[in-house]
């Protein structure tokens, strides 16, 4: 997969995908053509770093929210957002699960 870099927080795919980084948001926005998905992003207290978890839920925004998103894609859009981030050197990591309160 090869990535460009758009603007300093946007990245465009070979894949067919491209990632907007809105980490002081605390998401990203992620799109597949005219789909788009709002992908929460949790910043690390005390650390420059955000956590992508593994179990996050994934939803196309409207006109596209009644359209089920199996889990293998669910897993591949947070995995292209990881791997954006990273191409963007942004500090983030994959969290298999989320910590328990």
């Amino acid at each position: 997969m090869v990535f460009r870099k758009l603007l300093f927080n946007r990245v465009e795919s070979d894949a067919g995908f491209r990632v907007k980084v809105r980490s002081f948001r605390f998401f990203v926005e992620y799109r597949e053509g005219k789909r788009v998905a709002r992908i929460p992003v949790q910043p690390v207290i005390g650390k420059a770093l955000v956590n992508v978890y593994a179990n996050t839920a994934v939803e196309w925004k409207p006109p596209y929210a009644s359209e089920v998103i199996a889990e293998d894609k669910r897993k591949e859009i947070l995995k292209n957002i990881v791997d954006a981030m990273h191409f963007l050197e942004y500090p983030v990591e994959f969290v298999e699960t989320k910590a328990k309160k």
